[in-house]
């Protein structure tokens, strides 16, 4: 009987110690969220992973924009590039752990070094005669996301993927609220 107590005070004491040095979860508000760059953003065209590192595709997402509109850093870094790719204005930043989002055409006076954070203006969309719209006709901005492996979405980060879907097993037609097909 006296080893129960002994075992059941240790495992009392242990579970204990265990809670008091669980750490915290962190509360929404100290934790600095990724946004899209543009208020109220429409996407005009979605991320297309190229079948190679060489091959065609779409490394990033582009967004209906206007002239000298303001875009936001996305999240909290330090500006890594800004000045003029060829025939673009670019502002690199990087988020720590090979994490790099770029934005294009965006003229900032952010210099290289300078630590930003999400929601900060870090300039604004300035399209140039010399520079093709990834959107046609329409002023577009270009928003990419990259790591040490390559281009990602950079709607994994801020939302906005298309959940999959599975076919139906009884080989029915799915059809969404909306009205779409599965």
């Amino acid at each position: 009987m006296k080893l129960d107590r002994t075992l059941l005070l240790l495992l009392f004491f242990a579970g204990a110690l265990l809670v008091s040095f669980t750490p915290k979860p962190a509360i929404a508000a100290e934790v600095d969220t990724w946004r899209a760059p543009l208020d109220s953003p429409v996407l005009a065209r979605e991320f297309l992973q190229p079948s190679a590192d060489w091959s065609a595709g779409h490394r990033g997402v582009d967004y209906l924009a206007k002239a000298n509109q303001s875009v936001y850093a996305s999240h909290a870094g330090t500006v890594a590039f800004s000045g003029v790719v060829v025939n673009r204005s670019v502002v690199t930043i990087e988020h720590g752990g090979g994490l790099k989002t770029s934005y294009e055409p965006v003229c900032s006076t952010l210099v290289v070094g300078t630590k930003v954070s999400s929601d900060q203006v870090i300039g604004e969309v300035c399209p140039s005669p010399n520079y093709p719209s990834h959107c046609g006709s329409r002023v577009c901005l270009h928003f990419s996301m990259r790591n040490q492996n390559g281009y990602l979405s950079p709607l994994v980060m801020i939302g906005g993927l298309s959940p999959s879907r599975l076919k139906p097993l009884d080989g029915q037609t799915c059809i969404l609220p909306s009205g779409a097909q599965c």
